[in-house]
């Protein structure tokens, strides 16, 4: 009975940290080349981009999908407090970071400029992964 315990409350929850961890490098290398709606410009300035329908569908499920991971990365913070001590202070990933990191990505994905890059990069090292783009 305790070995049931074990997997179902600390085993199945650790290994769904990793799973998520897996399914975000996947999605980063997916949408790595996604289209913005706007380029950055400074001063505040964001020049608009025309995109096609196909791109702009691409864009709002990019949205969409990095939102999603959010949220699921933040219910396994909230939730599954055992494994994510583990998973914290042995493994030394954050998944609240992360989970506001991927918030982050989704409200600004739909715009080329630094702050796109900077939260992928920042995404891939709280991670500790390395996406192909």
């Amino acid at each position: 009975m305790f070995a049931w315990l074990a997997v179902e409350f600390v085993g199945r929850p650790f290994r769904r940290f990793f799973d998520l961890r897996s399914e975000v490098s996947r999605r980063l290398t997916q949408f790595g080349n996604v289209p913005g709606r706007g380029k950055w410009a400074g001063n505040s300035h964001v020049e608009p981009i025309k995109l096609s329908r196909a791109q702009d569908a691409r864009l709002t499920e990019a949205e969409n999908v990095y939102r999603d991971l959010a949220s699921q990365m933040c219910g396994f913070a909230s939730a599954e407090w055992l494994a994510e001590l583990i998973v914290r202070h042995v493994f030394r990933f954050n998944s609240r970071e992360i989970s506001k990191a991927l918030i982050g990505l989704s409200n600004e994905i739909p715009t080329y400029g630094p702050r796109r890059d900077q939260l992928k990069k920042h995404i891939q090292a709280l991670l500790r992964i390395h996406a192909l783009n």
